[in-house]
């Protein structure tokens, strides 16, 4: 089996850290052209330079484009330069994500609205406008990277889960409503995978090997096992698969 995505177009947002850039990597490897979407943060633009020089040294084929999600006229603004520059938007891969670890009493206003700005609104947007180039060719492929968080409760706040949850929703609607039009729609749940986010979240070793001690398979997830997912996904072996919420957890989310 060969994945094979040349002469394709991929949006990734949130593609230059943790998943997302190793989605946009094994896609330009893989390749397609990739727009890269990241925010104007130190963290991103150090990310994007680790990205564009293993693209580069791969002969990939890339773009980037800052934005925030939230901001309907960035993600529309994303999408029609992915179509400019490179003839078409076939695929969709909402990486982007935002928590922060809060309970309930110290979970602000402010950021349960940036919980589910980011995690959902944003993420709605993003698959708004690029349908609309995907509904054109009647093909196409949208993915979300989700959370277990969703089904567990875990992620560190319940702004974190609720938005993960919706996402879960808008992918059985999107798939219903897509699906004869030729675009498939699934999301794929991680759950302890080796980010910077879960660093920052849990530095301390003692805790990360009792985090380690439930998980079956004996290791945090890498970024990789989540991204060969979405390329099959994203695949022509993939066309029956939509309306999916896939876990991809080392057998941790039901134990």
């Amino acid at each position: 089996m060969e994945l094979d995505f040349n002469g394709k177009t991929v949006v990734v947002t949130g593609g230059t850290r943790g998943i997302g850039s190793a989605v946009s990597i094994l896609f330009a490897a893989s390749g397609a052209r990739v727009m890269i979407n990241h925010l104007l943060i130190a963290q991103d633009i150090e990310g994007l330079e680790k990205v564009s020089d293993t693209i580069h040294q791969q002969g990939g084929v890339f773009e980037s484009c800052s934005g925030d999600i939230t901001n309907p006229r960035d993600t529309e603004e994303l999408c029609r330069k992915a179509h400019d520059c490179f003839g078409s938007l076939d695929i969709l891969v909402n990486c982007a994500g935002f928590t922060q670890p809060a309970g309930i009493s110290k979970l602000t206003a402010e950021l349960w609205r940036k919980g589910i700005e980011v995690n959902l609104s944003g993420a709605f947007y993003v698959s708004h406008f690029a349908s609309k180039y995907m509904l054109q060719k009647k093909q196409g492929r949208i993915i979300y990277i989700g959370s277990a968080g969703s089904i567990t409760g875990g992620g560190g706040s319940a702004a974190y889960s609720a938005a993960k949850a919706g996402i879960n929703g808008l992918v059985r609607a999107l798939s219903k409503e897509l699906a004869p039009q030729g675009i498939t729609v699934n999301a794929i749940l991680p759950a302890l995978i080796e980010t910077d986010l879960l660093k920052d979240k849990e530095p301390d070793p003692e805790k990360r090997k009792a985090y380690i001690n439930r998980i079956p398979v004996g290791r945090f997830g890498t970024p990789e096992d989540v991204a060969y997912l979405v390329l099959f996904l994203a695949s022509e072996y993939a066309e029956y698969i939509t309306g999916q919420n896939i876990i991809v957890d080392g057998g941790s989310t039901f134990k």
